[in-house]
C-alpha cells in the first residue's frame, strides 16, 4: 500500500491539490488530524514539493483557557517546524448569536474569512485542511438525514478554490499512529464529546454500529461520496448544456425574461431536468435560491400545459414556450452594464469601478506559478484574441475552480462575504462568446484553469 506520505502524495497528484514549489499554508487547530497534516506537508516541503508557507490557526473563543492552550501549542509547533505561526482571532458565539446561526456554521464562516486573510499575510496559494476519511463519512450520513442529493452526499471535495483537502482518504486512527511513530503530541478538544452537536453524535453513536455491519463503514461511505461526486459533475455538465439548448435569457426592461423550450425541456430526464429548472429559476430571479421542490413545480406546470406561480416568478404560457419573468435585479435604478472590449495585450479601465485590468499574452507557460486575488493565469487556448469586461448581471453563472457544477456568480459573492454595495462594481471579464473566465479579484472559471496540457497562458491582472 505504500507509506502513508506516499499516499497521500498520490492523492495531491490525482486530485492536482498544488503544483511544484506551490505556497501552501497548513490550517491547525492542534488535534491529531491537524498536526498530522504539518508534519506531512514538511516532509513534502523538505523534499522541495511544496513550500510549507505556516500553520493558520483561528482562536474561535468559544473554549476558554483550553483554547488559549490550544493557539499556544499552535505556536510552539510552527517554531519546531520554522514557519510562521498565524494566529487569527473570532469571537464564534458572538457571531452565532447576532446571525442567529448555529456555533458550527458561525464557525465555518469565521474560519472561512480567517483562512483567505491568513493566505495573504504569508503569499500562500493554497489552504489545506486536516478532514479525513472519518470526516467524510459522518458528513455523508448528516446530509443524508437531510435529504441531500448527489451534490450534498458527494460531501467534501478534494480541493474547492483555495481550499485542498490532502487527507480524505486516511483514517483519524492512522493519523494518530503516524503521530506516535513520530513520538508527536496532539491536543484533545472536548468538545468532540459533547453528543448535543449533531456531528458528534453521528461519531459516537452511529458509527460504530455501522461498523458492526461493516467494520470498513467509513471507506465504504467515503467510496460513495466519490462516486456521487462524479456523477453529479456528469449530471452538471448534462444539464449545463441542455439548459443551452432549452433556455433563452433576454434582458427585459430591468430585469430578465426566461424562455423554455418546452417541448423540448419535457424529453429531458428527470434528473438533468429538475437542474435545468433550477438553473431557469434562478436565472430569472437571482435574488433567492431554488431547490427540488420549487423545481418539481416547475416542471409539473410545464407538463400540464399550464402557467402558474413559484415564489418570486410567474409562469406564463406562450404557445410552444414558457416565460419566467422576474424583477430581480439588485440594483434596478443603478446605472448601465459597462462592457468593455479587451484586447489580448490591452488594458482597459473603467471610472465607475475604479479599476484597470490587463491582459499579457499569450506567453509561455512558466515552470512555477504564482498568483493572488488580483492576477490569476488563464489557459491561452480557450480564450482568443480578446475578452469582453463587465459588470454583473442577473442570472450570471460560472464553475468556479476546483467546484463541480455551475453556481450563482452572486452566490460566490455572498460567500466571499463583499459588501452588496461592492459587487455590482467587480469587472466579470468573459469570452466573447459570454462564457464567465474570471470574477476579478476573487474566483477564476474551472474550465480557464492552467493544467499540464497547457502550452501557453493569458496573464490577468486587477488594479484598483
Amino acid at each position: 500500500m505504500g507509506s502513508l506520505v506516499d499516499r497521500v502524495r498520490l492523492f495531491s497528484s490525482r486530485h492536482s491539490l498544488w503544483s511544484p514549489r506551490m505556497r501552501v499554508l497548513a490550517a491547525v487547530s492542534g488535534g491529531s488530524d491537524s498536526v498530522a497534516l504539518a508534519f506531512i506537508l514538511r516532509d513534502f516541503a523538505a523534499r522541495g514539493e511544496i513550500v510549507l508557507a505556516g500553520l493558520a490557526h483561528l482562536h474561535h473563543h468559544i473554549r476558554g483557557n483550553a483554547a488559549d492552550a490550544d493557539a499556544d501549542f499552535c505556536r510552539a509547533l510552527a517554531d519546531r517546524l520554522g514557519v510562521p505561526a498565524v494566529i487569527g482571532d473570532a469571537d464564534v458565539p458572538g457571531e452565532s448569536a447576532e446571525h442567529r446561526v448555529s456555533i458550527e456554521l458561525a464557525g465555518r464562516h469565521a474560519r472561512q474569512r480567517f483562512f483567505r486573510e491568513a493566505m495573504t499575510s504569508v503569499r500562500a496559494e493554497r489552504v489545506a485542511t486536516a478532514h479525513t476519511r472519518d470526516d467524510q463519512a459522518e458528513t455523508v450520513l448528516l446530509r443524508l438525514t437531510r435529504g441531500a442529493g448527489s451534490s450534498g452526499l458527494s460531501a467534501m471535495a478534494p480541493r474547492r478554490e483555495h481550499l485542498v483537502r490532502p487527507l480524505l482518504e486516511l483514517s483519524r486512527v492512522e493519523l494518530q499512529q503516524h503521530l506516535g511513530a513520530l513520538q508527536e503530541s496532539w491536543r484533545e478538544d472536548a468538545t468532540n464529546s459533547d453528543q448535543s452537536i449533531p456531528r458528534n453524535r453521528i461519531r459516537h453513536g452511529v458509527m460504530p454500529q455501522l461498523r458492526l455491519i461493516n467494520h470498513q463503514a467509513d471507506a465504504a461511505l467515503a467510496r460513495a461520496a466519490e462516486l456521487l461526486r462524479a456523477d453529479d459533475e456528469f449530471l452538471e455538465n448534462l444539464a449545463n448544456a441542455a439548459f443551452v439548448r432549452t433556455v433563452d435569457v433576454e434582458e427585459q426592461g430591468d430585469g430578465v425574461s426566461v424562455k423554455l423550450r418546452v417541448e423540448e425541456f419535457l424529453k429531458l430526464p428527470l434528473a438533468v431536468a429538475r437542474r435545468v429548472a433550477r438553473f431557469a429559476l434562478e436565472t430569472a430571479n437571482p435574488s433567492r435560491t431554488y431547490g427540488l421542490e420549487e423545481a418539481d413545480a416547475l416542471h409539473r406546470a410545464l407538463g400540464a400545459g399550464s402557467g402558474g406561480n413559484i415564489p418570486g416568478l410567474a409562469v406564463e404560457r406562450f404557445g410552444a414556450s414558457a416565460v419566467l419573468v422576474s424583477r430581480g435585479p439588485e440594483d434596478p435604478g443603478g446605472p448601465a452594464p459597462e462592457v468593455l472590449l479587451l484586447e489580448i495585450p490591452g488594458t482597459v479601465t473603467t471610472p465607475r469601478g475604479g479599476w484597470t485590468l490587463s491582459a499579457e499574452g499569450p506567453l509561455p507557460k512558466p515552470s512555477s506559478m504564482t498568483s493572488d486575488a488580483n492576477q490569476v493565469l488563464v489557459d491561452a487556448s480557450g480564450v482568443g484574441t480578446r475578452l469582453i469586461v463587465r459588470s454583473r448581471r442577473p442570472g450570471d453563472r460560472l464553475r468556479p475552480l476546483g467546484a463541480p457544477g455551475r453556481k450563482k456568480v452572486q452566490d460566490v459573492l455572498v460567500d466571499r462575504k463583499v459588501p452588496r454595495d461592492d459587487r455590482d462594481a467587480l469587472p466579470i471579464v468573459t469570452t466573447e462568446s459570454g462564457e464567465i473566465v474570471w470574477v476579478a479579484g476573487q474566483v477564476l472559471a474551472e474550465p480557464f484553469r492552467v493544467t499540464p496540457l497547457t502550452t501557453s497562458v493569458v496573464v490577468l491582472t486587477l488594479r484598483r
